[in-house]
Parts: structure tokens; sequence; C-alpha cells
């Protein structure tokens, strides 16, 4: 069976986890916060904070910027249930906005009519290593959290600037996933970045430190990263661009299968750099015939937003191209471990089932 993704995992990883586990400190500690270092000064930001999985960065970033109850936070109508559980720990109010069809981002007209005086934040997702339209963001002056769950390493050229920077460098604060399918992984963790300087003292406040002493209690939450995943994370990034290149290349060979095909594939947009965390295709037959082909096939295709948000919410039709990709986007197998025999039996079974 054809797996819909896998970590890939070296011999110099398992040496640096190994080194961890010899020095018994396995802890959250030195390794931890060189794994922040590493990632700032790659992004370009000054402060990182390292955590056991993306919904804790979010809900650290949530409480980081006293968001409260009944604040409205802009949240894209297609994307994973994780963000809006993270909204539901602090009793904000989401905020639903469609995607676009062309980059399956928020959709920044239906932002602009739906900003009133209880506007707090608008988390901005990259879906599926996409980057979105930044720079219109931005110009709302409204704090800007950027998902950067699957498009580590993506680019996005701003014109507001003239330079092409990593996402994730461009919002209040930034936040990076490191799941067993992410770009990279730690097994499972996540990462808060910013410049803001009071934001993260703020943030490392809330963050459970065994170390730090208290006159009084506060309440505080463990979502401290061990270092036995940061062990794994350095060297995962020191792989980074192999990553990346390898993603791009089984992208480039599925576009080339599909193309002429009724799939229909995604387009790159003139000033971004997907990074492929997930390769989708848009179909017109029935999702679930395509799905349990391909499972009949010994090979794994499924939607790559399992249960989109925009469904825990009365009406979802609403949502128009939200509901659309729930019904007709599916996600194909891309890592770079992906060997080529296995890629070619993918396409010619994608292209049989039509």
């Amino acid at each position: 069976m054809i797996p819909i993704n896998k970590p890939t995992i070296v011999r110099k990883d398992l040496e640096q986890v190994l080194n961890c586990l010899i020095t018994e400190r396995i802890e959250e500690g030195e390794l931890a916060h060189e794994f922040e270092k590493k990632l700032c000064a790659l992004i370009g930001k000054r402060h990182g904070i390292a955590v056991n999985s993306f919904t804790s960065a979010l809900h650290l970033t949530l409480l980081g910027l006293r968001i409260k109850k009944g604040d409205e936070i802009f949240i894209p109508a297609y994307s994973d249930i994780s963000i809006l559980n993270a909204l539901h720990y602090i009793k904000a109010s989401p905020i639903l906005i469609d995607v676009e069809m062309d980059s399956y981002n928020m959709d920044f007209k239906k932002v602009k009519k739906k900003i009133t005086p209880k506007t707090k934040a608008i988390i901005l997702s990259h879906n599926f290593g996409i980057p979105a339209d930044i720079d219109k963001f931005l110009e709302l002056e409204i704090p800007v959290i950027e998902d950067c769950s699957y498009a580590l390493g993506a680019e996005y050229h701003s014109e507001n600037t003239n330079e092409k920077k990593y996402v994730g460098n461009f919002g209040l604060v930034s936040l990076f996933s490191f799941d067993t399918d992410g770009i990279i992984t730690t097994g499972n963790g996540g990462m808060i970045l910013t410049d803001s300087k009071e934001l993260v003292q703020t943030i490392k406040g809330l963050k459970f430190n065994p170390r730090m002493f208290h006159e009084e209690y506060h309440l505080a939450f463990d979502y401290r990263m061990a270092d036995i995943s940061a062990a794994l994370g350095l060297n995962q990034l020191k792989l980074l661009n192999k990553f990346i290149e390898r993603r791009r290349e089984l992208a480039f060979f599925y576009d080339n299968k599909f193309m002429k095909s009724k799939y229909k594939i995604y387009r790159e947009i003139t000033n971004r750099k997907n990074v492929y965390g997930k390769y989708t295709l848009l179909i017109e037959s029935n999702i679930m015939r395509v799905i349990d082909f391909c499972r009949r096939n010994r090979m794994i295709v499924q939607r790559p937003i399992a249960f989109s948000v925009h469904r825990a919410f009365p009406d979802p039709d609403q949502y128009t191209n939200a509901e659309h990709l729930y019904r007709k986007l599916i996600q194909v197998p891309i890592y770079p471990a992906l060997k080529k025999k296995e890629i070619e039996t993918i396409a010619h079974n994608l292209l049989k089932v039509l």
C-alpha cells in the first residue's frame, strides 16, 4: 500500500536523536532553544518559542494577544479543525471567510466586507504550501497570524517591499507545525515566531516552565517541546532545501501527467513559490468513488482537509468555494521518499479511474 504521506528519516536523524538519549537530558532544554534560534534565522524573525503542537502554538498566541470571549477572528472557511479548536479554548468568535479557487487561500475581497470593531486578528493559512496574497492583508492593519503548517520554505515576493521572503516573515506572528506529514518533522511539534519582544515575554509566561520560580500561582500550559524532538527537528531543518526540491520535482511529474486530463491541477502564481506540502487535484467525478478505487489498487488518496471548519457550522453551502473543494479536491501522495515506480503507479491509477 502506498501511503498518503511518510516522514523522510535519514541516518543522521537517528544519530542526533540517539546522542540526545545518551545525554539523558531529553526534556526541553538546549536543543529546543537551538531549534528556535535556527528557525528564527531561516525565516527572519527575532524570537521563537518551541511547543508540542500547532494547536498549542495557536492557543498560546491567542492568549498572548489577549484575545477574549466574543472577539472576532477571521479564519479560512476551508481549513483544518485544529484552528477552530484553539479558538474554542478561549471562546473567541470565528468569522469564516470563503477561499479563492486559484490559491485555495482566504479571499481578501470577502474579508473587507466583514470587518467590525470586534475584529482582532486574521489567521492567514498558506494552504498546502501555497502562499496567500499577504500584501493585501497587511494593508488592513489588523494583526496577521500566519499559519505556515504546510508551507515551511514557501516564498512570497512582496510588491510592497519588492523583496522575496519566506512565508512566516510577514505577519505579527507566524506558526509552524512539525507533525509527521509536514515538510519536516519532530514527530509532533510546533513553533511560534514573532518580532515582538512584549508578545514573546507574555507567551513565555503562559507556557509552563518547571525551572521558573513564582511567588504566587498563575495559570500556565505544559506545551513544552522535548529535546529529543528538537534533536530530530534540527537535523531535518538541514535537509529542508533537499526536501522542497524533491517535492517540487514530484509535483512537476504529476503536473505533466495530469495537465491534459479531466483533473484540474494547481497553476503556480507568479510571485509565490509553492513547496507542495500537499499535492491536490480537483476532480469532476464522485470523490468517494476515486478514493475507494485507489484503495482497492493499494494506494491512498484522500481529502486534503478531512473535516473542514465550515462544515462545523449551519448552512455550509454558503461558503461556496470551501464546500466545492471539500466535495471535489483530493490529495495524492507526495513526499521525498516516493520511488519512481510508485509515482508512476499513482498517476496510472488516477488516470485509469477517469
